[in-house]
């Protein structure tokens, strides 16, 4: 299936990558994580449903960085922690540099055609309300999460769905 909208190398259509982060905090003993509601004025089947925050992997930008920007842009949040970070190993070979780093996890969305490469982080700052490409950005309980995740996905963006129920499960 033919898709004017994704990257083509050499003849063949490629993924987009991009970067999430399932950002979690505690309050009075309650777990909470930063949802938002997606708006892509250019998409109609994923607009107005709940979403991790993350965006495009740039080429040739760490993929820390890329985390760090985009929940920025994203939510108004500094990242301060980002869990397995300090696994990363790097690998120097023909003057080239390549890393092996530890997400949370990956999804896959096969009509996307996206790529997420998702971590876990804790973050601080004062959340924006709304953004480009976002409204309604907050903390949500995960026992309120579980509820939304398990009575009505639907509400959920499909590439956010897998990595929210990995998470609510573990």
């Amino acid at each position: 299936m033919s898709n004017n909208n994704v990257p083509i190398l050499r003849g063949e259509e490629l993924y987009i990558p991009f970067v999430g982060g399932i950002i979690e905090r505690t309050v009075d003993g309650n777990k909470q994580i930063v949802v938002q509601t997606r708006k892509k004025t250019h998409e109609d089947k994923y607009n107005d449903v709940i979403e991790i925050p993350g965006g495009k992997y740039r080429a040739f930008e760490d993929i820390f960085e890329t985390l760090k920007r985009e929940i920025k842009e994203e939510t108004g949040l500094d990242l301060t922690a980002i869990k397995d970070k300090e696994k990363t190993v790097g690998y120097e070979n023909r003057k080239d540099h390549s890393e092996i780093v530890f997400p949370f996890c990956v999804t896959q969305m096969k009509e996307g055609p996206f790529i997420g490469i998702i971590f876990l982080c804790e973050a601080r700052g004062t959340l924006a309300t709304k953004t480009n490409e976002a409204t309604d950005i907050k903390w949500i309980n995960v026992s309120e999460l579980k509820k939304i995740v398990s009575n009505t996905p639907e509400k959920i963006y499909t590439a956010s769905l897998g990595p929210l129920k990995k998470y609510l499960n573990s």
